[in-house]
């Protein structure tokens, strides 16, 4: 990979600016003066009806991750996995293949020939585990125990991945505002501009007209981004419960370099090893065959050993009998009843071999699609950056052909669209691609505690 991997915006803390400094802030933004979100953060906090946002450096993606996980009691899947676990293992510890079975007996021939003959017969039945059966129940018991680690896993990694696409489309939604709201400041000061020329008489009342109506526009545009912007606020907070973005969003450290850098991730395995959806699929397979061999060593069942004692005479004059005895009961012929239960659970499991092949080979794809992107983004970057300062150039040059009356207003509204495009096209460029490395680290699973 190359270096630009490390070349992405951090979130600074949000700043105040005058709407004077709007034009400079814009033009120094796109020559890469001033950091690429001082608009977006101006925007912000000149923005009525928002959600205010706390300052850099509050909260970051490790504090965001931890509470929005106990927000949403995601605790209780691991609580419920746990248990499992326990409850496996406890069985694989134990000595008998099932619960002992008491017996009892009594009989009277009172009712029929009253003779007194009676017989009372108490027992208890061992239900024994077969050879193989507690080393089955054992892997059963671990298989479990790491399913529920890889899952709690898998699911932070998806959390996260909502909370990076919310973070990703709040920061968009802020840089469109902040395009707003400088395209709403120039239109005001050309209807002032205009408005004083047409007294003067220096210019014609349909260039007051024509500059007010492309008011209206940029005035409806900012509203528009003004309400999607706070949508996007308000679903970060609905989710996290936190009324800023981390403030390590788009920052990058050693660690995460290295790992976006390694080759071992562009192959099944080295994906495999590290990515924790591939290891909860992983598990998923290997908790599917320990239940097969488990179900395998019960065999045809448990045999089943008895001890009790029995006591009986055969009229009122004979003296009682008592005896103790031992039984043994094996089942034979039984393990095709236990055939369709093992054949369901090989189809689970290749149901979720499939699953975890082709989940690999999408995220491979992913991963190669990524980073050809992200290779050829500071190349496009620079064009667009380019295209930015050319076109604000341009605007320059026009604005003074306008003031020396070589120019009508309408032509001079027409160069500061596409100045205004330029400039929010460069933005939300470089937020594409912070989004883009964020993607990757996303499809890697790599955490909040090794990147953002």
């Amino acid at each position: 990979m190359p270096n630009s991997l490390s070349r992405v915006p951090a979130n600074t803390e949000p700043m105040r600016v005058q709407p004077a400094a709007w034009m400079l802030l814009a033009l120094m933004g796109v020559l890469g003066f001033v950091p690429s979100v001082a608009l977006a953060a101006a925007a912000t906090t000149s923005a009525p009806n928002t959600i205010p946002v706390e300052t850099a450096g509050a909260v970051t993606w490790v504090t965001i991750l931890q509470q929005t996980e106990t927000r949403l009691s995601q605790n209780l899947i691991a609580e419920a996995d746990r248990a499992r676990a326990q409850s496996e293992q406890a069985r694989a510890n134990g000595w008998l293949a099932g619960a002992p079975i008491l017996d009892g007996l009594y009989r009277s021939d009172q009712p029929m020939s009253n003779f007194g003959a009676v017989e009372m017969q108490t027992d208890v039945r061992l239900p024994l585990r077969r050879f193989g059966q507690t080393q089955a129940w054992q892997t059963l018991a671990q298989e479990t125990a790491l399913n529920g680690q890889t899952r709690a896993q898998a699911n932070k990694l998806a959390l996260l991945g909502t909370l990076r696409q919310l973070a990703w489309d709040w920061r968009r939604a802020d840089a469109e505002l902040a395009a707003a709201q400088v395209r709403l400041e120039l239109m005001q000061r050309d209807v002032k501009a205009v408005t004083l020329q047409v007294s003067r008489g220096d210019a014609a009342e349909v260039d007051r007209l024509s500059v007010e109506s492309r008011l209206l526009a940029v005035q409806d545009q900012f509203a528009a981004a003004q309400m999607m912007r706070d949508n996007a606020a308000a679903r970060w907070h609905q989710m996290t419960g936190f009324s800023a973005l981390p403030s390590d969003l788009g920052a990058d450290y050693p660690a995460s370099l290295q790992k976006l850098n390694n080759p071992a991730f562009d192959t099944p395995d080295g994906l495999l090893a590290e990515q924790p959806l591939l290891k909860q699929m992983a598990s998923e397979v290997g908790l599917n065959t320990a239940r097969i061999n488990a179900e395998r060593s019960a065999g045809a069942g448990a045999p089943e050993l008895g001890l009790g004692v029995k006591r009986d005479r055969g009229d009122r004059g004979m003296p009682f009998d008592n005896s103790l005895f031992v039984t043994l009961s094996l089942p034979i012929g039984g393990q095709k009843y236990r055939d369709p239960a093992l054949a369901e659970m090989r189809q689970q499991r290749a149901t979720a071999q499939v699953a975890l092949i082709k989940t690999t080979q999408q995220l491979l794809g992913d991963v190669t699609a990524l980073r050809q992107r992200i290779k050829a983004w500071p190349q496009r970057l620079a064009r667009l950056d380019a295209s930015a300062a050319l076109a604000e150039k341009t605007l320059g040059l026009k604005q003074k052909a306008r003031q020396m009356g070589e120019l009508d207003w309408s032509q001079v509204l027409s160069f500061e669209r596409d100045a205004a495009d330029a400039r929010l096209q460069a933005k939300l460029a470089h937020i594409e691609y912070a989004a883009d490395i964020s993607r990757l680290k996303q499809t890697l699973g790599i955490m909040p505690q090794e990147a953002n």
